[in-house]
């Protein structure tokens, strides 16, 4: 069966180490990585949404296409990793777009109906990574969405509400930060992904 791994989280919370870590462990053999982009920023509030949920719906559509081919032709051992997908547009549309969260739930659950969860050719999964709002803080750059502890608290709180309300089946949220303004080991995060997505 072919995989669809998504893995959401705020920015400095490590997606880029676990998703290279997923790769590394399957030797990089048969895996896509897939990232959608910012809307521009000319666009308004509602457009900007709009644009989004039709960059994610042909992405859908691709991946649909993709993972039937593959089954037809015996192909069932891909992975397509998001590095952030259409989860993350219920987040940010919110918190800088002034968008309506039931309009984006809406869209979203429309979107994972669709295409997603009633694809009979993939397996999909849903990783969330969190950690302690003040440990998330702790990372800011400067170039992140969010800059202060009250963006950070809510931005958590809304992939963790997100991850919830998702259809997905196969879903795990992990904690990255150790409770001591530390890093988990990066094998222990990627071990507790891998064993995540074999053994479901």
């Amino acid at each position: 069966m072919n995989k669809l791994v998504i893995i959401e989280s705020g920015d400095r919370l490590g997606k880029g180490s676990l998703i290279k870590g997923i790769c590394e462990y399957y030797d990089y053999k048969n895996i896509t990585i897939r990232h959608c982009d910012k809307p521009p920023k000319n666009l308004s509030s509602l457009e900007s949404s709009d644009f989004q949920f039709k960059c994610f719906e042909q992405e859908c559509e691709l991946i649909s296409e993709i993972s039937h081919l593959n089954s037809k032709y015996s192909y069932h051992n891909n992975i397509i990793i998001y590095d952030r997908f259409y989860p993350g547009e219920y987040v940010y549309s919110q918190m800088f777009r002034n968008g309506d969260p039931s309009k984006i739930k809406n869209k979203m659950l429309d979107l994972e109906r669709k295409y997603i969860t009633t694809n009979r050719w993939i397996t999909p999964y849903l990783i969330t990574l969190t950690a302690d709002p003040n440990f998330f803080l702790s990372k800011e750059d400067g170039k992140s969405f969010s800059q202060n502890i009250e963006q950070k608290s809510k931005e958590l709180s809304l992939f963790k509400e997100v991850h919830e309300f998702s259809k997905i089946k196969n879903k795990l949220i992990i904690k990255v930060d150790n409770g001591n303004n530390e890093f988990r080991f990066k094998s222990d995060i990627l071990n507790e992904a891998i064993e995540f997505i074999e053994n479901n």
